[in-house]
This record gives structure tokens, C-alpha cells and sequence, in this order.
């Protein structure tokens, strides 16, 4: 997964944001894209860590290029949207092959439903979502925006959160920058956990505080983290453009994240 960003005379850097802001900040002066592969016939859990160009994050904005359009509705791309209960699924058309599928006339590029409504919910920052890819040849994925500058919140509801780290950069949610909230449970029944895509299905992994880890597993000196059934604290870098659900069973919790460049 190749990552591009254009930061008009400026270096990416990441760093905690001051605490003193409290809404989110966008530069238009840092702008950036990213590029995420889907195989012929698979799927990536991807990620949107961007702002849109026009500042909505609607789905023909964000993703930018790379996309397969085919007026039969055949090898069209797909993107499948959590509605916080199932997947509801979209196709990838241009205009005229929009026009073509759907008898229509006008039609803009963007995804459709299955009677040609235009999807319009908007893929926030910090989230995830399916694309699938029907065809028979590989794609790439190019997804277009502007980087957050200081704070961002997501929420963490109860239940399936499809989440990504908010900013554009290769790392792990234990990471001091990315200020997972995570819950623990020294008795492994409520701990947050992460289902994390391994590129062909999910793999999932318990959150514990240290304390609560060595409690769990009858250990010492372990770390915050991520871990298996046996106890085996796990990496799990995210890289750019990869999303992943994180299941919680408690009331809503913020995630607030800061990043800046400088």
C-alpha cells in the first residue's frame, strides 16, 4: 500500500495536538491522497483517513480515481457501508454508464443502490468500510482529501465500530499518538475487542491494561495492549488505508485523536 502526501511546503509530522481545541481544524494548505489495492474478486477493509476535498467526505469525493464502472452492473466496484447493524452495498458507476443501467439521464459518477439512488451518507474520517472488487483484474484505489489538523473525535459505540486510525500514518493503537481509550477487564468479559483484517477474513484480539493482563493470564509485568487467548501481546500495525472493527460493550466512550503537521 503506497502512501503519497502532498504537503505544500511542508514535512508530515505526527504529534499530540494542544488539548485547547476543541473543534476540528482543517488546513486547506495540507492536502494528500493515498492509494489501497483490491484484488481481481476480493476485498480490502479500507480505510478513510481524510477530509474531502469540498469538506463533506461524500463517497464520490473521497475516493478519488481507480474505480471500475460497467454500464451492465457486472464488474461495477463495490462499496459496502456498516449501518451499525449489517452491510448495506453499493455499486461504482460513472454517469453514463449510470444513465445506461438505470434508464436515466444526468447521472454523475458516484455509488448507487440496486434502483439507481445516488449514496449519499458520508464516509467520515477515522472510519472503515468494504470495497469490492468483481472484476477479474486487480485495482487501485486512490482516496483524495485533506489532512485533520489538531483534534478529532470518533465515538465509540456500544456494539461494531468499523474504525481506522484517524490520520494517514502507519502505526499501532497502543501507540502513545493514537490515544486508544481502550477498555479493559481484568476478567476478559467487557475488554474492547479488535477484529482485525488480515486480508481475507477478520482475526480478533482482546484489549488489556497491563495489570489486568497479568491478572488474566496469571502473568507479570505485562504492557497495555492487545492480546490473544493464550496471552501473546500483539502488534498489529495498521497501515495506511486499513480499517478494522472494534467491539464495545459498554456506553459510548470518545476517541480523541491529534495529529499535525509541521
Amino acid at each position: 500500500m503506497r502512501t503519497k502526501l502532498l504537503l505544500a511546503a511542508a514535512t508530515l509530522a505526527a504529534g499530540l495536538a494542544s488539548s485547547m481545541a476543541q473543534s476540528n481544524v482543517y488546513s486547506v494548505n495540507v492536502v494528500g491522497y493515498y492509494n489501497v489495492p483490491v484484488a481481481a474478486h476480493g476485498f480490502n477493509f479500507v480505510a478513510n483517513q481524510l477530509i474531502g476535498t469540498n469538506g463533506d467526505n461524500n463517497a464520490s469525493d473521497v475516493l478519488g480515481a481507480g474505480l471500475i464502472s460497467d454500464g451492465n452492473a457486472i464488474t461495477n466496484t463495490v462499496l459496502y457501508y456498516w449501518t451499525g447493524t449489517t452491510f448495506a452495498s453499493y455499486q461504482y458507476f460513472l454517469g453514463p454508464d449510470a444513465d445506461n443501467n438505470f434508464f436515466a439521464s444526468g447521472s454523475v459518477n458516484g455509488f448507487y443502490d440496486s434502483v439507481g439512488n445516488l449514496f449519499n451518507q458520508p464516509l467520515k474520517q477515522g472510519t472503515a468500510f468494504f470495497l469490492q472488487n468483481p472484476s477479474g483484474v486487480p485495482l487501485t484505489a486512490t482516496l483524495v482529501g485533506q489532512v485533520v489538523q489538531s483534534s478529532y473525535t470518533n465515538t465509540i459505540a456500544h456494539g461494531f465500530n468499523p474504525f481506522s486510525i484517524s490520520a494517514p500514518i502507519a502505526t499501532n493503537l497502543v501507540n502513545a499518538l493514537v490515544s486508544f481509550p481502550g477498555t479493559s477487564d481484568g476478567n476478559a468479559i467487557t475488554n474492547d475487542v479488535i477484529y482485525n483484517w488480515t486480508g481475507t477474513t477478520f482475526a480478533s484480539y482482546q484489549y488489556f491494561t497491563g495489570p489486568d493482563a497479568d491478572n488474566n493470564f496469571f502473568a507479570s509485568g505485562s504492557v497495555n495492549g492487545f492480546y490473544d487467548s493464550v496471552g501473546n501481546l500483539q502488534t498489529l500495525t495498521q497501515p495506511v488505508g486499513r480499517g478494522f472493527f472494534i467491539q464495545h460493550f459498554g456506553g459510548p466512550v470518545q476517541w480523541v485523536y491529534g495529529f499535525t503537521v509541521q
